[in-house]
C-alpha cells in the first residue's frame, strides 16, 4: 500500500521535479502552454515565500507557492496529472489554507487558471474579477478572492516546517 501524502517545504535540489511536473501539466495543454514557455521555478520563488510540496513513496506529486506581498496570493498550486482525482487537490489546499491562517492572512488572492476556476470555487474562493489578457497571456483569468476566517482547520494543527517533513 502506498503511503500517505507527505508534504514539506520545498528545497532547492527539488527544483528540477518541480519544474518537470509543472511543465509536463495537460491543464496546460494548447493555446495554454505559451504561459509556461521558458517558465522555470526558482530559488529565489522558494526563499520569498512558503512553498510547500506534497510527495508519496519519494515523488513530488504536487505543490503550492503562497506569495506575502503585497497581498497574500496563491502564486502556484499543481497537481499531477496522475494524481488528479486521489483527493490531493483538495488536502493540499487545505494545508495551504492552515498555513495561511498560521501566518495571520485573512484572504488570499487566486489569479486562477480558467480550467481550475471550478476546483476553486468549490474550495470555497468566489470570483470577484477578472485579469485581462497581458504578454504572452492571451486569455483573460478569473480572480478569486479566499476568505480565510470562520473556515475549518484542518484534522492536525500547523507546525513550522521550514525543511521538515510533516504528514
Amino acid at each position: 500500500m502506498p503511503e500517505k501524502f507527505r508534504f514539506r517545504t520545498a528545497r532547492a535540489e527539488d527544483l528540477v521535479a518541480l519544474n518537470r511536473l509543472t511543465q509536463s501539466s495537460a491543464a496546460y495543454d494548447g493555446a495554454y502552454r505559451a504561459i509556461l514557455q521558458g517558465y522555470e521555478i526558482t530559488a529565489r520563488q522558494l526563499d520569498a515565500g512558503l512553498f510547500v510540496l506534497a510527495e508519496q513513496d519519494g515523488e513530488i506529486l504536487g505543490y503550492y507557492g503562497l506569495k506575502s506581498r503585497p497581498e497574500p496570493e496563491l502564486d502556484l498550486f499543481f497537481v499531477a496529472d496522475g494524481a488528479q482525482g486521489s483527493g490531493l487537490g483538495r488536502r493540499l489546499f487545505a494545508h495551504m489554507c492552515d498555513k495561511a491562517t498560521a501566518e495571520g492572512f485573512r484572504s488570499i488572492r487566486i489569479v486562477s487558471h480558467p480550467p481550475a476556476l471550478r476546483f476553486y470555487e468549490k474550495m470555497g474562493a468566489r470570483r470577484v474579477g477578472t485579469e485581462a489578457p497581458r504578454g504572452r497571456i492571451a486569455w483573460e483569468r478569473p480572480i478569486l478572492t479566499l476568505h480565510l476566517s470562520g473556515r475549518q482547520a484542518a484534522s492536525r494543527p500547523v507546525r513550522d516546517t521550514r525543511g521538515q517533513d510533516e504528514t
